[in-house]
């Protein structure tokens, strides 16, 4: 039989353990609350764990039919929506003393269609980015030739803003990235 004690040890432990579920409940954010519908399919050619240099550091890049390096990918909303959205945004943001809108903008990403020279590709931005043109990369799936034996490997091109400047090329394997 349970005594007086191990009930109320019982009972405060789970009311903590409720508490604690209810205060980080609410730092999650709902994507679907920041007008994210649908989400966007990444190229097939696209996919896949890619390598790069950055800094002298080989790096990794994953993505799949629906994230990129696990963060979901979404459609872009029309101009309207993604007005009132921000417009949304940027008020429950300054409430939260500015820490929402970084928060909302890398927990799923804004992606649409994109082509180079004619080959698909798609375009990843935060969502509801306040400078749709100008942010963001560009990731296509392109053949390049290999300097040590000149055959063509899978490369994945990638590039800024809306320019679509040359950033720097991905490969499939280590070995490629020099």
């Amino acid at each position: 039989m349970i005594n007086v004690k191990n009930k109320l040890i019982i009972f405060m432990t789970t009311a903590l353990f409720m508490l604690a579920i209810i205060v980080m409940g609410q730092n999650r954010v709902d994507a679907a609350s920041w007008g994210a519908k649908n989400l966007f399919t990444t190229p097939k050619k696209t996919r896949g764990t890619w390598y790069y240099k950055h800094e002298g550091e080989i790096k990794k890049l994953k993505i799949t039919t629906h994230t990129f390096n696990k963060i979901k990918l979404y459609k872009m909303l029309s101009s309207n929506k993604a007005i009132k959205w921000t417009k949304k945004l940027a008020k429950a943001d300054k409430k939260s003393g500015y820490k929402l809108a970084q928060k909302v903008g890398t927990s799923q990403y804004e992606a649409t269609d994109f082509k180079f020279h004619k080959t698909p590709g798609f375009a990843a931005n935060g969502w509801l980015s306040s400078d749709r043109a100008d942010s963001g990369h560009t990731y296509v799936a392109i053949k390049k030739k290999d300097k040590s034996n000149n055959d063509k490997v899978d490369a994945l091109r990638v590039g800024n803003g809306a320019d679509n400047s040359f950033l720097y090329y991905c490969y499939k394997s280590k070995k490629l990235v020099k």
